[in-house]
């Protein structure tokens, strides 16, 4: 007998069901609704849920995305919604193709072509991003060798293709010096803008708000547009950006001490809060920074220069690599890669000591005489 695909049929509860067979047996399951529209839409997502759990033996690359973002992504990771925009990129170029028919050189392919923006919205994509969405292919794959459910649906190992990366970018040289950092500052505290187009308001601005905590925590940009009010705590005077239920990743989001120049900025910020979020959205900060830079006639300043400034300024006074690397929330391989020769005491200790050698030339001249 012939079974019946899955179908979607209204009972006499006036409730809609799906009705579906399962190893032979006939079985139905409630939609939970009367409405014929959100009936739909709820069968519709049924349908995609049980194809996500199917084993299949060799699946395409959309298939895997797909299932490894449902599966491991939604839920666990608090910037999600940046997934959306690498696996729609990744889809562009290997979506359609199979996990046994992906070579080395299409991963080569695919750095060529997000270069020349053939692929992704905004654009010619930047060697850092490229990076990122090509390691989250890696990721996926990796998921399906160890930790997709049902096991039947793993992977074997030799079937995972090589994924090559583009070299990772080298280090970003702008630094803000003194006066560009007091002058931030003094702009920034107590910035509210006010204009055509915008409610009057009394509330320090948003970017201001960012660029304050970005100076004083050199945390990464997405670290701090997904900060709430209970992750800040002012009576032990701490900062934890990693929040409940978040797994940390290579991109460690550390505890930090609120420093006195940030302190009476987010004690007003929170008076003036209006969410739970300490920057009322997480929409990015981008254009707004470019804005500022624009303002204080600033060149070069993006997001990431206030982290990259914090963590010079930092080692150049002399704070111990591994300081540095717990506060930033990263390695002290990488901070000491891209930062130790800026340490007032780098490579000190190759020279000889000059105090031993007048000692031991006046030694010499005694013996001498």
């Amino acid at each position: 007998m012939e079974q019946k695909p899955p179908r979607l049929l209204q009972e006499e509860n006036g409730k809609w069901y799906v009705f579906y067979s399962d190893n032979g047996r006939s079985k139905r399951r409630s939609l939970r609704t009367t409405d014929l529209q959100i009936a739909k839409k709820r069968f519709h997502g049924w349908l995609k849920h049980k194809a996500l759990g199917q084993v299949v033996k060799d699946p395409t690359i959309a298939f895997c995305l797909e299932k490894w973002f449902e599966d491991w992504i939604r839920g666990r990771m608090a910037s999600e919604v940046r997934y959306h925009a690498i696996i729609r990129n990744l889809n562009a170029y290997f979506g359609n193709m199979k996990v046994s028919e992906i070579k080395r050189e299409h991963s080569r392919k695919y750095i060529e072509m997000r270069f020349a923006g053939l692929i992704g919205k905004r654009g010619k994509g930047a060697t850092g991003t490229v990076r990122g969405e090509l390691q989250r292919l890696r990721a996926c794959f990796r998921f399906f060798v160890e930790r997709v459910e049902p096991k039947e649906q793993r992977l074997k190992q030799e079937i995972i293709p090589y994924v090559e990366l583009p070299p990772e970018s080298p280090p970003r040289e702008r630094i803000l010096d003194e006066e560009e950092v007091q002058l931030i500052r003094d702009y920034c505290k107590n910035l509210v803008i006010n204009g055509p187009g915008r409610r009057p308001s009394n509330r320090m601005s948003r970017v201001g708000r960012f660029v304050m905590i970005a100076l004083e925590t050199a945390q990464r940009k997405t670290a701090i547009l997904e900060l709430k009010w209970d992750q800040i705590d002012f009576d032990k005077n701490l900062i934890n950006f990693n929040p409940v239920g978040r797994l940390q990743t290579i991109k460690r989001r550390p505890t930090v001490p609120i420093s006195p120049i940030l302190l009476p900025v987010l004690k007003r910020a929170k008076e003036e809060a209006i969410n739970a979020n300490v920057m009322d959205t997480t929409t990015d900060i981008y254009d707004q920074v470019s804005n500022l830079a624009k303002t204080l006639e600033i060149e070069g300043l993006h997001p990431h220069v206030f982290r990259h400034t914090w963590a010079t300024r930092a080692v150049m006074r002399g704070v111990p690599i591994k300081k540095v690397a717990k506060f930033m929330g990263d390695s002290e391989e990488t901070v000491r890669k891209t930062y130790e020769h800026l340490s007032p005491h780098y490579l000190n200790d190759v020279f000889e000591n000059t105090d031993n050698i007048a000692q031991n030339t006046a030694q010499k001249n005694v013996v001498d005489c």
